[in-house]
């Protein structure tokens, strides 16, 4: 919503006020201001009158004017093919700076001294498109005669700052000038001044027949005018609509707009001759179509409003007219349409259709039916003094006429226990006077709610509204008492170890975006709860982020095409977010996703690189696990995933249960996307989050001297070298304190379907070690092996 400061000054007397005294006080107190703009800009423009106008000696488009500025006649060289003798027009004079650093100086022409420049609007920083189109191409000259000499941009009534409030949904009331000065009288604590609101009201009977037989529609008027004149609006009402942020276009669509910024309220015209003397409002009927106002052909469902002429539709409701009864310039009778419909109602044709406007904006957060029939009636006086228009008879109606007040009752009490202040009552009545609400005073208050507030519905709701006028910045600091000491929940403790760890060992941590575009789920989608669904946003803000990602591995891929684009390729980076997914209802799981490219450590003066390899992602994760204090395994993929390589991936189970992958994209993949390889691994931490970790017991070191075997196994080429780890470790986890892999070995002097795995021993012991007693060990081993694992040792 844009505020002019000029037009709420005609509500409220805010002309004491600095424009930063205004926007402090509204943000403090009310409504947050995104921006303050000025429609023009310029120093020293003063209004002149245009003498005489002669064709330049010396150029086919240049004109020599003599302009009179109240004390003085200047001689200036004009460009534009408007500018004429009698005009009164807009000066920029010798020392002006106008928009975009441009100061006016003194200057020669095609031989002839300029002493100004005569402006258009562009020059002073409208923006074309809310320029009227006869001065589109050429200078601005008045319609009227403003005192010679006098500011300019005063007489343009643009002088003034405009004030952009950034609204929430719940604040409706404040979508109209109307709503914004009583909010700034209630701020202020100052009258509003009386106003001309029921200038004009016809009483007689209605020429059109009005009927509604949707629930989507609350109330709707209807009115027939004649003699309506299309011409051009006065420079006051365009002015206002500049600011206001519309287009001028003419005296009645102008009119029209003019009403939805003052009252909130948004009207339509229909051209009486092609809509005829009948109105119906129902719910479009099945394969309905309609061309609307911008010439697209619209297809029409069961839940759409529309406004017909009681067979057809002629416009869908609260969202855009209808083509067929469109006003034009040959239109001298016309019907205007005040309404107020459903706001759900309209806000799922308007999204369905792609179709946004100040109107639709306005239906959805909810209409004033009391002020409907005032903000028509004002219409009318308007048609009548600007466009010559005559009513045919008075205003049709269907629909509910009027919402009673909603009485809420609160006492000081209430007040002090919510809000921790007292509230005295003559205060508090004070308050809701400047509001606006209604009052009966007796043992407690009766605060009757006005049915434009419609964020207001239980005494809560009162109590802010006292607070925020009677000053946040007087509500005492004081912390809330509490027995109760702050701690961090196992989840969290687990999360920022996790975190802590992965900083630790090199990695970046990034933050990527929850929403992504359909295709997104369909790709690594080993974690993905078999038989779930994306959830799909009700009301996305594009389509390329309508859903909520099921994992985190292609936002990190992402993040590495982003990186690689501006030659950035050695990556270690992690995320911690949420996955989500869909079956009988909503879940939101933490998760964890690594990511390496290229070189991860290295000595660059040794020449020595640390490249990211299988390895390297696996001994980050066993740290990681380490910390946490749990134990996993490492077994072969369960399934195919499309995104990694078949022979080098691996899942990860922990006590039985699969939370994860880890492995290396599959080369088709990343050179799809241009990417060199990449590891990547991705964990579902609520698996182990806030999990019962394996106690940690402290022991004293060994007195007595280590003793260490190797031994080399022939397996089949199926069995995983961690199942020989487990294995040994399983015939004595006291005795057997390190196992190691040191070579897995193909080729010669072994079978094409095995591979020998090299492994290296650690026994301790808290009592001496023998050579009987490893070598029985070791023996035990071999055994396990052979009986497990059907190993054979290598000769």
């Amino acid at each position: 919503m844009r505020v002019k400061l000029e037009w709420l000054n005609e509500f409220v007397n805010i002309s004491d006020l600095s424009t930063e005294e205004l926007v402090h006080i509204l943000s403090l107190h009310s409504i947050e201001i995104e921006n303050v703009d000025h429609m023009a800009y310029g120093t020293d423009l003063v209004v002149g009158h245009v003498l005489s106008r002669i064709p330049h000696p010396d150029s086919d488009h240049l004109s020599v004017c003599q302009v009179d500025t109240g004390t003085e006649t200047l001689q200036i060289v004009c460009g534009a093919p408007n500018v004429a003798a009698g005009q009164y027009i807009i000066l920029a004079k010798i020392g002006c700076e106008l928009p975009g650093g441009l100061a006016i100086k003194k200057s020669k022409i095609r031989g002839l001294e300029s002493f100004g420049m005569i402006c258009s609007l562009s020059e002073l920083g409208v923006e074309k498109k809310y320029i009227p189109e006869e001065y589109q191409n050429g200078i601005y000259y008045f319609s009227d005669h403003p005192k010679l000499g006098t500011n300019a941009l005063a007489a343009l009534n643009l002088q003034d700052a405009v004030l952009d409030l950034n609204l929430t949904p719940n604040r409706g009331d404040l979508m109209s000038m109307i709503g914004v000065a009583i909010e700034a009288g209630a701020v202020l604590n100052r009258p509003l001044k009386p106003w001309a609101e029921d200038l004009f009201e016809q009483n007689g009977n209605p020429k059109l027949d009005v009927k509604v037989v949707s629930k989507d529609c609350v109330g709707y008027y209807a009115q027939t005018f004649e003699n309506v004149q299309i011409k051009p609006s006065p420079w006051w009402l365009i002015s206002r609509l500049v600011a206001f942020g519309v287009r001028p276009i003419n005296s009645v669509v102008d009119i029209t707009n003019y009403i939805l910024a003052l009252f909130g309220q948004p009207l339509h015209a229909f051209d009486q001759e092609k809509l005829g003397s009948e109105i119906l409002v129902r719910n479009a009927l099945k394969n309905e179509t309609i061309i609307t106002l911008d010439g697209n052909k619209r297809n029409l469902v069961r839940e759409d409003l529309v406004i017909t002429d009681g067979k057809k539709p002629v416009a869908i409701a609260g969202v855009m007219g209808g083509a067929d009864t469109e006003i034009t310039d040959a239109t001298n009778k016309i019907v205007i349409e005040a309404a107020v419909f459903d706001p759900m109602a309209i806000r799922r044709t308007s999204q369905r259709l792609g179709l946004r406007s100040e109107a639709s904006a306005r239906y959805e957060r909810g209409i004033d039916i009391n002020r409907t029939k005032k903000a028509l009636a004002y219409a009318g006086w308007l048609l009548r003094e600007l466009a010559g228009a005559k009513p045919a008879g008075g205003p049709a109606f269907a629909g509910t006429k009027e919402i009673p007040l909603t009485w809420i009752p609160i006492t000081e009490a209430n007040v002090t226990k919510l809000l921790g202040i007292e509230i005295k009552k003559p205060e508090m009545i004070d308050i809701f006077r400047r509001l606006q609400f209604e009052i009966k005073d007796g043992k407690e208050l009766l605060i009757g709610v006005p049915n434009r507030r419609s964020d207001i519905k239980i005494k809560n709701d009162l109590i802010e509204e006292l607070g925020r006028i009677h000053g946040y910045e007087n509500l005492p600091n004081i912390l809330p008492a509490s027995s109760i000491a702050g701690a961090l929940t196992e989840s969290q403790k687990a999360a920022r170890i996790i975190r802590s760890a992965l900083v630790g060992m090199g990695l970046n941590e990034v933050i990527t975006y929850s929403l992504v575009n359909e295709g997104y789920n369909s790709f690594f989608t080993y974690n993905q709860v078999p038989g779930s669904k994306a959830v799909k946003l009700l009301n996305p803000m594009t389509q390329d982020r309508a859903f909520l990602r099921q994992g985190l591995t292609l936002s990190l891929v992402e993040n590495a095409e982003y990186c690689f684009s501006r030659k950035m390729k050695d990556l270690a980076i992690f995320e911690i977010g949420k996955s989500f997914y869909q079956d009988f209802a909503y879940h939101g799981t933490e998760t964890l996703a690594i990511l390496l490219a290229n070189r991860f450590a290295g000595t660059p003066w040794k020449n020595e690189n640390e490249n990211a390899d299988f390895f390297l992602i696996k001994g980050i994760l066993e740290n990681l696990f380490a910390k946490l204090r749990i134990e996993v395994e490492f077994r072969p993929l369960e399934r195919e995933c499309a995104q990694m390589h078949p022979a080098r991936s691996a899942s990860i189970f922990y006590q039985e249960e699969n939370i994860g992958f880890v492995g290396c994209l599959h080369p088709k993949f990343t050179s799809e996307r241009g990417l060199d390889t990449m590891y990547v691994a991705e964990l579902k931490l609520e698996k182990i989050l806030g999990k019962e970790s394996k106690t940690l017991i402290y022991q004293p070191i060994s007195k007595f001297p280590t003793m260490e075997r190797d031994i080399a196994v022939v397996v089949s080429n199926e069995i995983p070298a961690q199942a020989l780890v487990d294995t040994i470790r399983s015939v004595d986890r006291k005795l057997i304190t390190d196992v190691q892999v040191f070579d897995v070995y193909t080729g010669e002097n072994v079978e094409s379907d095995q591979k020998s795995i090299a492994l290296h021993l650690g026994f301790s012991s808290n009592e001496p070690l023998t050579e009987e007693l490893v070598t029985a060990k070791m023996n035990k081993i071999v055994k396990e092996l052979v009986k497990n694992h059907q190993a054979k040792l290598r000769s």
